[in-house]
C-alpha cells in the first residue's frame, strides 16, 4: 500500500509517536491516592487496552499496510502498557495522560486507514459500475458482432460476482485489482465494434433501411459508451468545449437524419448519421481513448 505521507502527517505522527513514554519507575512522580482519579485513569488504560488489542480496526491497520497508521498503533500499544505499568506504582496522573495519549494515537491510527478505505471504496464503485455499463453495452449487440464467446461472457459476469464479494468483505483494493483487465478488455472490444470503417464493411445490408437502422445503433452505443467514461476520465478542461461541441453536432445531425429518413432520403439520411459518428469518435479521443 502506497505511504501517502506529507511533511505535516509526518510531524503529527511523530509528535503523538514520540510522546514521554518514561516508565514510572524511571521518573519522579508525586504518588496519588485519590480512588476516584485512580478510577478514571483505570477507566481510559483499560479502554485504550480493548482498542489496541486484537480488534477488527487493528485488523485493519494491520492489514493496510500504512507505515503511518501502524507506527501509531504500535505507539499507541506502548502508551498502553507505560500506562499500566505507571498505575500499577501509584502515579496515577501520569498513567491518566499516557492513558489519553494512546488513545489519541489508536484513534489517528484508525481514522488513516478509514479514509484509505474510503478512497479505495470510491475507485472500486466507479470502475464497477464502469465495468457493469461496458458489458451491457456489449451483450445488447448482436451475437456475431460482440467477438467475445458466450463462456467467456459468463466468466466476466462471475468475475464481476467475485469483485462484488470482494467489495462486501472491505477488500477494495482486490475488488479494483480483479476488475481492472475485466474493464479495460471490454472497452477495447467496444471501441473495436463502433468503428465503423472496420464493422461497416463487413456487413451486408437489405437495403439503404437497414443501413440507416444499424448505424443508428452504433450511434446510440457510442452515446452508452461515453455515458460510461466521462465520469472517470473527463475531457481536460482545455478539450471540454471542444468536447461538448462535438456531442451537440452529433445530436444535431442524428435528429437531421431522423427527418431525412422520414421523407425516405436515405441517401442524405445516411451521410447525416456517418458525420454523426464521426463527431462521437472525436469525443471518445477528447476522453483520451484510442484505439
Amino acid at each position: 500500500m502506497k505511504n501517502r505521507s506529507n511533511f505535516a502527517g509526518i510531524f503529527v505522527v511523530c509528535s503523538l509517536y514520540f510522546a514521554p513514554a518514561v516508565l514510572a519507575d524511571q521518573e519522579q512522580c508525586a504518588v496519588n491516592a485519590d480512588e476516584s482519579l485512580r478510577g478514571q485513569a483505570e477507566q481510559k488504560i483499560v479502554l485504550l487496552e480493548r482498542l489496541a488489542g486484537d480488534t477488527e480496526p487493528v485488523r485493519r491497520v494491520l492489514d493496510s499496510g500504512d507505515t503511518d497508521a501502524i507506527m501509531l498503533l504500535e505507539a499507541a500499544r506502548n502508551s498502553a502498557t507505560t500506562a499500566r505499568q505507571s498505575l500499577n506504582a501509584g502515579c496515577t496522573a501520569h498513567a491518566a495522560d499516557m492513558a489519553t495519549t494512546g488513545l489519541g494515537q489508536a484513534s489517528l491510527a484508525f481514522q488513516l486507514v478509514r479514509n484509505q478505505t474510503v478512497g479505495m471504496e470510491r475507485e472500486y464503485k466507479v470502475l464497477h459500475r464502469r465495468t457493469k455499463g461496458f458489458l451491457d453495452v456489449l451483450e445488447s449487440r448482436e451475437t456475431s458482432e460482440q467477438g467475445i464467446s458466450a463462456d467467456d461472457l459468463t466468466g466476466i459476469g462471475r468475475q464481476l460476482d467475485r469483485a462484488e464479494l470482494l467489495a462486501i468483505n472491505g477488500r477494495y483494493d482486490d475488488a479494483t485489482a480483479l476488475l481492472k483487465p475485466v474493464a479495460d478488455r471490454l472497452q477495447r472490444r467496444l471501441m473495436a465494434i463502433f468503428d465503423q470503417q472496420t464493422i461497416y464493411y463487413e456487413r451486408d445490408f437489405a437495403g439503404p433501411e437497414d443501413e440507416y437502422a444499424y448505424i443508428v445503433e452504433q450511434y446510440n452505443g457510442y452515446l452508452l459508451l461515453l455515458e460510461q467514461l466521462v465520469d472517470e476520465r473527463p475531457p481536460p478542461f482545455s478539450s471540454r468545449q471542444n468536447y461538448e461541441q462535438a456531442l451537440q453536432d452529433a445530436a444535431r445531425l442524428n435528429q437531421e437524419a431522423k427527418q431525412l429518413a422520414t421523407t425516405n432520403d436515405w441517401q442524405s439520411s445516411l451521410a447525416a448519421m456517418h458525420e454523426a459518428l464521426k463527431k462521437c469518435e472525436i469525443a471518445l479521443q477528447l476522453t483520451g481513448v484510442t484505439y
